[in-house]
């Protein structure tokens, strides 16, 4: 029976082999018509010869069986192993490696190895790649952790490597005590197993002694039969091969025996090196991120604007719509604000050419701060000369500290009309 395997062999529709770049062998064989030359191409088949037969061809470049060869090596010995030996998985492997040269080769034909979107992309990998080589660079810099501070970490933490106390309890379980203390003058005459298999009522270890397993003393569960702390106790106070006086728990009365008994205390340090080896690692890492980050920030003068992150988490506006929320804004500081940003920001954008209007109509009719009013029609006139409304911004220049009403030649009704109103007096408002 055929099984299609896909690990590490790329079933991707037609882009199937992807995890092949650089395991095949460089090609001396003749390059397709057209193609380009190009350090994107991660897979070059192999020249054919006796040893490396070949196995398809792509436009005369040839697939060999060493190419074939170098994608199995990125899959898992089983996998590598069936399609050794099934003829049609190994061909349809063949086809997928075809596919993809030929789709390969037909993209650099199209001339897609210069496309924006694939040259972004290929930017985005390489830089996550260079983060990547060059935090391991600077983690591989480190030194091994020697053999005296693994040493001396477990010289120093005692209690972490601390090991409950343990025994191997074997019970005969009865239901009454009178019937407990029978047993335990049976016991005076007959074997161990034979009295449990005789008389214990628990039928799953009868008839081997009476294992129920090991309890340990941090704890007073007691396997098979569940919360029972007085078989626990008795378990660590007896001798080992020492029978119990008849101990009670839920699920009746018991005669048990311990044997095989360890007590509390260290692990072997030869037990526990390699994982404290491990621990202290992985608690180097960490710290090493930490401080790695911490020296590139300082170096490379980071810093995080505080004031701006909440503009920077708002929707992004266009010109018009900042407009007019400059427009709609009470507050005469606050609009013209919103209009120096629509200048400052779009200064190329026809409201921007409005907005700069604005910000010496706004300081003169509303706030009557005449300089700085001047000095905005001033700065208007000279950013947009061309604009039809440098004849209204000149003769506010003369004419707005006389109470004298503006003109409308060359004024937008956009700008100065409200509601039906008339242009130019103290309360137009855009």
């Amino acid at each position: 029976m055929i099984r299609i395997q896909s690990v590490a062999l790329g079933v991707v529709s037609l882009l199937l082999v992807s995890g092949t770049g650089g395991c095949a062998g460089s090609s001396k064989s003749k390059p397709p018509a057209g193609a380009q030359s190009s350090t994107t191409h991660v897979w070059q088949p192999s020249q054919p010869s006796r040893s490396n037969p070949a196995v398809a061809v792509v436009n005369g470049r040839y697939i060999t069986r060493h190419d074939v060869d170098s994608v199995l090596a990125t899959a898992p010995a089983s996998i590598r192993e069936d399609y050794m030996k099934d003829p049609d998985q190994y061909k349809q492997l063949v086809e997928r490696i075809v596919n993809q040269e030929a789709m390969y080769q037909a993209a650099m034909k199209a001339g897609t190895q210069h496309d924006p979107g694939y040259l972004a992309e290929v930017e985005g990998q390489q830089r996550q790649l260079l983060l990547r080589h060059y935090y391991q660079n600077a983690l591989s810099a480190l030194p091994a952790l020697s053999d005296t501070t693994v040493r001396r970490y477990y010289d120093q933490h005692p209690t972490e490597f601390n090991i409950p106390g343990r025994a191997r309890v074997r019970h005969i379980q009865v239901a009454t005590r009178a019937r407990a203390k029978e047993v335990i003058r049976k016991l005076g005459t007959a074997t161990w197993d034979e009295v449990a298999a005789r008389y214990s009522t628990d039928k799953l270890t009868a008839k081997n002694g009476g294992i129920l397993g090991f309890v340990t003393n941090d704890t007073a569960i007691v396997p098979g039969i569940g919360n029972a702390p007085a078989i626990v106790a008795a378990a660590f106070q007896l001798k080992e091969g020492e029978t119990s006086e008849p101990l009670k728990s839920p699920k009746g009365w018991h005669v048990i025996r311990a044997d095989e008994r360890t007590e509390t205390g260290p692990q072997k340090y030869e037990a526990v090196q390699r994982q404290i080896r491990s621990n202290l690692e992985g608690q180097r890492t960490e710290h090493f991120q930490e401080d790695l980050i911490a020296s590139l920030k300082k170096e490379y003068g980071v810093r995080i604007l505080q004031d701006s992150l909440q503009n920077a988490m708002a929707p992004a506006l266009k010109p018009a719509d900042l407009f007019a929320r400059a427009q709609a804004t009470e507050s005469p500081m606050e609009r013209i604000s919103l209009f120096q940003q629509v200048v400052r920001e779009y200064p190329n954008d026809k409201s921007a050419t409005q907005a700069a209007f604005m910000i010496g109509f706004t300081y003169a009719e509303e706030l009557k701060n005449f300089t700085e009013a001047r000095k905005a029609f001033q700065s208007f006139i000279e950013k947009y000369p061309q604009s039809d409304l440098v004849a209204s911004a000149k003769w506010m220049i003369e004419n707005m500290e006389h109470g004298v009403p503006p003109p409308s030649v060359g004024m937008p009704d956009t700008l100065f009309m409200k509601s039906g109103g008339t242009p130019g007096g103290s309360n137009s408002r855009p």
